[in-house]
């Protein structure tokens, strides 16, 4: 099943009529009431966030060198607790029974970075930093708590002089007695350290495979885990790496890569993958010669009768921030370098695409892919503005949400489609040419007899939520909520809080805004 219908009748048409600047509406907006934000708090950074149910407290970081703790006593009236200094910049925090471990980047942040694990009640007890990988990003403890799991990004600096391997960071007490809370904090003051490379692997048959190999060095070096996700049993994790459009099946015991899956590509030429790519104060949901890289950010595992799938927020990631190298190019520099069929990108259509970022390293080299003149009848762009489900075992894709995004904001939010809330102002469209929305995070949750997924959309700020149950049965995801409040910009971190684990005994959703620096908390009906 790689592509089923939505129940939405869905707008796709030009010429919407849209109102002032000064007459644009506030919001929030809504499409039903399956969320409703019941509180949404200042911070001093508001991107990651992990919850502690048996203190009822809530840890938050955001890059800088301080861990927030709020007390979620009364979800709806969430009060700040305290502010922790760290001695590094924290990219992700985690949480299991009463420890807290945080991941610190050094600085440059090519430098060998730290984990530091804590012990809290009411109060942070340092239990050890450990020096582990190059530029740890995402941090996770498995369910089971006997493993701490760190993507080890190891991006190069801006002339990639320094360009370090990344990998998959563990920190292990697992094989350690535990019998009582001291033995767990000492434990956790000497775990046992392990990073798994990708040395190993075959560089020429996985990008045979459709890993892409960026950067000036080797692919080994090119290989960057963004995130991380693992079982319900804890036996097996699985990460993103979000340049190199693919996913490793990771065995949390033996430490040993099991697969890495390419992500493959969304077709923009066919009906129901359609995008927006100009700028120009329009509605123009079309269909193109364009390929989108899925390229995930945040990924999120789920199991259904013991079959566990892996749902993908698929974000983009041009490499274009580096002085010595780069993945992108135009549209009309591969015109002008004769590789693309001119039976298909006529001057029209050039000028329709000229704007938009594309891939310099995919090459469509064979049949069929060639055309007869030997020249490629698309291009291949970064993002895919939407969210996927891959099989966890297989890598075989389920379904793809397509273009659901950008028609839903289209009917719900005119005025506010595809605009950048990073930069606060509402100005419509200003996304379009770029990656859109930008799918950021996703989670998963159990409301009732439902399975939803909950999609944090980083650039347009909405938050998504699908009903997936029944995935399994090759039953049709259906949109089931969109809600989107212009006062709280840039969803990064998004945390599922079932109602066994509330505060409150019902479901919750925590999210964590990045540019408005605002912590919100959502009722999930």
């Amino acid at each position: 099943m790689k592509r089923t219908a939505f129940v939405m009748s869905l707008l796709m048409c030009a010429g919407f009529s849209f109102a002032k600047k000064s007459d644009v509406p506030a919001g929030p907006f809504h499409l039903r009431s399956t969320l409703k934000q019941i509180a949404s708090i200042p911070m001093t950074t508001a991107e990651i966030s992990a919850y502690m149910p048996e203190k009822k407290v809530l840890f938050v970081v955001g890059g800088e060198n301080v861990l927030e703790v709020v007390d979620m006593a009364d979800p709806a009236k969430p009060q700040k607790i305290s502010e922790v200094k760290l001695p590094g910049g924290a990219s992700s925090v985690t949480v299991n029974g009463d420890l807290v471990a945080v991941s610190l980047l050094n600085n440059p942040e090519w430098k060998m970075g730290h984990v530091q694990v804590m012990r809290y009640n009411k109060k942070l007890e340092v239990l050890g930093k450990h020096e582990l990988c190059y530029m740890p990003d995402m941090i996770t403890f498995t369910p089971d708590g006997k493993n701490l799991l760190v993507a080890c990004e190891g991006s190069p600096d801006e002339n990639f002089v320094e360009d370090p391997e990344g990998g998959i960071g563990v920190l292990s007490i697992a094989g350690v007695n535990v019998s009582s809370a001291a033995d767990l904090a000492k434990a956790w003051k000497k775990p046992q350290k392990t990073v798994v490379g990708f040395g190993e692997q075959d560089s020429l048959a996985l990008m045979a495979k459709g890993v892409r190999k960026t950067g000036v060095k080797s692919f080994v070096q090119s290989l960057e885990p963004e995130y991380i996700t693992v079982s319900e049993d804890s036996k097996t994790a699985w990460v993103s790496l979000q340049e190199n459009n693919a996913l490793v099946k990771f065995d949390v015991e033996s430490k040993k890569l099991l697969d890495v899956f390419p992500l493959g590509y969304v077709d923009h030429s066919k009906p129901g993958f359609g995008l927006d790519i100009k700028k120009n104060k329009k509605i123009e949901i079309k269909n193109y010669p364009l390929r989108g890289l899925r390229q995930p950010d945040g990924i999120s595992a789920f199991t259904v009768n013991g079959k566990t799938f892996v749902l993908t927020a698929n974000e983009g990631a041009p490499v274009n921030d580096y002085k010595a190298w780069t993945d992108v190019t135009t549209p009309m520099m591969l015109a002008q370098n004769g590789l693309l069929d001119p039976s298909v990108f006529t001057t029209e259509m050039l000028e329709e695409v000229k704007n938009i970022s594309v891939s310099n390293l995919e090459r469509c080299n064979v049949a069929p892919d060639k055309t007869e003149n030997g020249r490629c009848p698309y291009m291949y762009s970064f993002g895919t503005r939407s969210i996927s489900i891959f099989d966890g075992e297989t890598g075989h894709l389920m379904w793809d949400s397509g273009d659901a995004f950008e028609q839903t904001m289209a009917q719900m939010a005119p005025d506010y489609f595809n605009w950048n809330s990073k930069k606060g102002k509402v100005k419509m469209d200003a996304r379009s040419e770029d990656k859109g929305c930008e799918p950021e995070n996703v989670t998963t949750g159990i409301v009732g007899d439902k399975r939803y997924a909950f999609v944090g959309l980083e650039r347009t700020s909405g938050v998504a939520v699908f009903d997936i149950t029944g995935i399994e049965s090759g039953n049709a995801p259906k949109l089931e909520d969109f809600y989107l409040d212009p006062k709280d910009r840039g969803p990064e971190g998004i945390l599922f809080i079932p109602a066994e684990k509330s505060p409150n005994g019902e479901p919750l959703l925590v999210v964590g805004y990045e540019y408005s620096k605002t912590l919100a908390v959502y009722a999930v009906k």
